[in-house]
């Protein structure tokens, strides 16, 4: 056997199982949920490379998405948390949770995206109502819901359209040796909305946050909610930061 043929059988070995980009999201069919947050707990966990905003809104997303040839379907769910990198005002995501590995693995060892697994629940459709949760094992960690009203306008969509920033840490095996710490920044292209994006009202619980940490956050909806089908591409990330991480005395 080839070398060439024996990195192929064990790529996800060698590399990201999501391979080069770019990366086209053929459909993300999402519903948005518009919340407060506790300003202590997004200034702990913003990236040790950004500073934190100056607001405590947040946005949580629940996706029904289509992402070939990697995944033709799979859930996602994610917090998205405006911040500061540079004096350039940015977005991360603190909280991801998909219900497909290969989703998981490329988000993470490619762009450094916190993604976990969870039980797969498509976002559910019921006349003008819609309903997502968060769930690991069967156990409801979080859990949101909406009611359509309007059409949004064009200068009132969910999405920001502000870059991404997202903090890989590169573990060192050896713990008297320093680890490494990478800021990756992630520009989406070709946007589009599938149809119409509607407004509504939104309203969320965290239920079960187990070891997760989400109850810390304190999410408290503002009422403002957001449904649409949208797509787009993931050409590519830029380590656009890095520093060290002393090894733990002791």
């Amino acid at each position: 056997m080839t070398d060439s043929a024996r990195r192929q059988l064990v790529m996800p070995v060698w590399s990201s199982p999501l391979g080069e980009g770019p990366h086209p999201m053929q459909r993300a069919e999402m519903m948005f949920i518009e919340c407060a947050a506790s300003g202590s707990e997004l200034k702990r966990i913003t990236p040790s490379l950004c500073k934190p905003a100056d607001t405590d809104r947040v946005k949580v997303f629940f996706a029904n998405n289509s992402q070939p040839p990697n995944s033709l379907r799979f859930s996602e769910v994610g917090v998205i948390q405006e911040v500061e990198y540079d004096g350039e005002r940015v977005q991360t995501m603190p909280y991801l949770w998909v219900s497909d590995d290969m989703a998981m693995l490329g988000g993470r060892e490619l762009f450094g995206m916190p993604k976990l697994l969870m039980d797969d629940n498509l976002l559910q459709i019921n006349a003008n109502e819609l309903f997502g949760r968060v769930a690991r094992k069967g156990v409801t960690m979080l859990e949101a819901s909406m009611v359509l009203e309007r059409m949004a306008e064009p200068d009132d969509l969910p999405f920001s359209g502000l870059p991404s920033v997202y903090e890989r840490h590169v573990a060192n095996p050896n713990p008297a040796q320093p680890s490494l710490r990478q800021l990756i920044r992630l520009t989406v292209s070709d946007r589009e909305i599938v149809g119409r994006c509607w407004l509504g009202r939104g309203y969320l619980e965290t239920r079960h946050p187990l070891s997760s940490g989400l109850d810390r956050l304190d999410l408290r909806p503002t009422g403002r909610a957001w449904y649409g089908v949208f797509r787009w591409n993931l050409p590519h990330g830029d380590i656009v930061a890095e520093a060290e991480v002393p090894p733990r005395s002791g």
